[in-house]
């Protein structure tokens, strides 16, 4: 049976509209979390509590992040002002310049995902490529792929390389907007701090433990839920990569390289919609409060390969055990050692 045909900018538009007034109260209300976990963390005297405080200011955290992201698509408000503005302001909890994440999110990834050379987030190395890395760069690349090291990716390979104050070298270009925006969260992360502490010295704390529980736990934790995020999106021993142009076109990659997953205990469900991943890079345009919806009419519209399953420890580790480097000529994922570890994928990334 033919895959039913559709344009990829006009499937889904009737889900693009969202409400203003929605998302100014989930935006309020993100950062009143925010704030609670971090007066949780200063004014609780005990350690339990300042822990739940860690992980409120950890949740406030990621939920501030993803309406920066919608933002930066442009679609959490219909004002582009509106849009520029907040996603900026929700931004300096994560540390990321919004600028910065526009050129490497928008442009290069949902430009191309899963297309070596332009997504450059969790590409595979192949055999060749990785046997010329420096032996600690093999070393690191082992860590990150191990399963344990997805926030030290994130960390090193994202965020410092490539989105706070990135280098030309990293990114391909240098403009003035994206030190202004690093400068904006530069300063943005200041004000935490210098908050933090007249807190604490106000509530007779140790201003060491209360940064630490407030802002540097909560923002690695970040980054361990943002790079274990986007591996499970985009890595899958039946989830394709390319190094061909033509052939990711063909494929359809935006599309089929990508999963919709379901974490445990429905976390997901915490996270603003974000992992109804299919139809989000079907139409970046659609704010997360319609991505649900989105997602169950892209099921019946299309008969392409949608990836889609419920994420466990068991198959967490397959995935981690399997999808170390990629064969982009025969389209198998491979061990360290060179050994295909996964059927070819050309057959159901060609549809």
């Amino acid at each position: 049976m033919e895959a039913k045909s559709f344009s990829r900018k006009a499937l889904l538009t009737g889900f693009e509209d969202g409400s203003t007034a929605w998302a100014l109260l989930t935006c309020a209300m993100d950062v009143l979390l925010f704030v609670l976990g971090n007066l949780i963390v200063i004014f609780a005297s005990a350690w339990a509590l300042k822990f739940v405080g860690t992980l409120v200011v950890t949740a406030a955290i990621v939920r501030l992040f993803l309406i920066g992201h919608d933002a930066c698509h442009g679609s959490f408000f219909k004002n582009d002002r509106l849009n520029n503005l907040v996603g900026r302001m929700a931004f300096v909890p994560s540390l990321t310049a919004f600028s910065l994440w526009d050129v490497g999110h928008n442009v290069a990834h949902h430009g191309f995902n899963n297309l070596k050379g332009r997504d450059q987030v969790w590409a595979p190395f192949s055999k060749a490529e990785f046997d010329q890395l420096s032996p600690s760069r093999r070393v690191l690349e082992k860590i990150y792929r191990s399963g344990y090291g997805c926030g030290a990716y994130y960390l090193i390979e994202l965020w410092w390389k490539k989105l706070y104050f990135a280098t030309r070298k990293q990114i391909g270009s240098s403009r003035v907007k994206y030190k202004i925006d690093s400068a904006i969260v530069t300063v943005g992360g200041l004000l935490w701090v210098a908050t933090l502490f007249a807190a604490a010295e106000r509530a007779h704390q140790s201003f060491a433990l209360v940064w630490t529980l407030a802002m540097l736990v909560p923002f690695m934790l970040w980054n361990c839920i943002m790079g274990f995020v986007v591996y499970v999106q985009h890595t899958h021993p039946e989830i394709p990569w390319f190094a061909k142009r033509q052939e990711w076109q063909h494929s359809r990659g935006y599309l089929t390289a990508t999963a919709n997953v379901r974490l445990p205990w429905r976390v997901d469900l915490l996270m603003h919609g974000i992992m109804e991943h299919n139809a989000h890079h079907v139409n970046p345009r659609i704010p997360m409060f319609n991505l649900r919806s989105a997602q169950d009419v892209l099921r019946e519209r299309t008969e392409a390969p949608l990836r889609s399953y419920q994420l466990d420890k068991a198959n967490y580790a397959d995935c981690v055990r399997r999808c170390k480097l990629y064969d982009f000529e025969r389209h198998v994922w491979l061990d360290f050692a060179g050994a295909p570890t996964s059927r070819s994928l050309i057959s159901t990334a060609l549809v």
